[in-house]
């Protein structure tokens, strides 16, 4: 993993004619690899990882509290209204995320995976067994954390977990109300637990940065709250099955949160983070878009 987030701080400023030529340059590309794939010259593989930028993109662009706890707080929240629906939802339905073992990698500059391409899925199930999951996984780490700034004593990695790739057969069951009160239940004993912990985090036990490297709290908390409404909303926000309907939805989502984003100018009080804790900035997002399609054109 990498060493940690960019230094927080306020937007850079953009001007207005920066902003309207950022715009005109997504909607061309957009156009361009629409343009191609209708013509056959861009296969099914490049326009998803298309949507998959876009996806992305338009996550990273929700804004967010400065504070990590606040951060936390505020996505159960908004997490909670999507759980709360889990039942309208057929059990055994399985919707596709933009994610996959090798977008994974990528983003968090890991190890390639073994089988590139398997795409993260979500049932009812599965999405209330990650978010209790990753949120227990990350409680665990924030005492590992601290230990290891205390007393110098690695961590032990909790590897007793099913990542999104991987769909178990009770995934797949009926889910009744009585059912999801009690998963609700402990999810938000989770999302308690961590709140309190990180509560009392100072900042240079948030920003502390391990001997390997890896991410400091800080980091850690920003990725739990951003991965929640992830996993909570991926039923309820589902991006339609035709692949270039994908992609089409992607552009609209991103182009809303990107507009959105301009027009809320330097705001310090907010902060845009990646799937995986990283601060970025709707001008740096809106280049990596272009950048990622421009990459997918030059292939064809």
């Amino acid at each position: 993993m990498s060493a940690g987030p960019a230094p927080i701080g306020h937007l850079a400023v953009t001007t207005q004619r920066d902003t309207d030529d950022t715009l005109k340059a997504l909607e061309a590309s957009r156009g361009r690899l629409l343009a191609a794939a209708r013509a056959g010259r861009l296969g099914k593989l490049a326009v998803a990882r298309a949507t998959a930028a876009r996806m992305i993109a338009a996550w990273t662009l929700m804004p967010a509290p400065h504070d990590p706890v606040a951060h936390v707080e505020a996505a159960h929240a908004q997490a909670r209204i999507h759980l709360a629906r889990l039942t309208e939802h057929p059990p055994d339905v399985e919707v596709p995320s933009v994610m996959t073992a090798d977008i994974f990698a990528q983003l968090t500059d890991s190890r390639p995976p073994a089988a590139p391409g398997r795409r993260y899925t979500y049932t009812p199930r599965k999405v209330l067994r990650r978010v209790l999951d990753h949120g227990l996984d990350h409680l665990n780490q924030i005492d590992q954390w601290l230990t290891w700034q205390r007393h110098g004593v690695a961590p032990t990695p909790t590897d007793g977990w099913a990542s999104s790739l991987v769909t178990l057969p009770g995934d797949r069951l009926p889910l009744a109300a009585a059912d999801l009160a009690a998963w609700l239940w402990r999810i938000d004993q989770v999302a308690l637990l961590l709140v309190q912990h990180a509560a009392g985090l100072s900042k240079t036990k948030l920003d502390w940065i391990p001997p390997n490297s890896g991410w400091p709290l800080r980091r850690v908390l920003h990725h739990v709250a951003r991965s929640e409404v992830l996993y909570s909303a991926s039923l309820d926000e589902a991006l339609p099955e035709e692949p270039l309907a994908r992609y089409v939805e992607a552009s609209r989502r991103f182009g809303e949160r990107l507009a959105a984003a301009y027009a809320a100018g330097a705001d310090p009080s907010v902060l845009y983070v990646t799937l995986y804790g990283v601060v970025s900035t709707p001008a740096g997002v809106a280049r990596e878009v272009l950048s990622a399609e421009t990459g997918l054109a030059e292939g064809t």
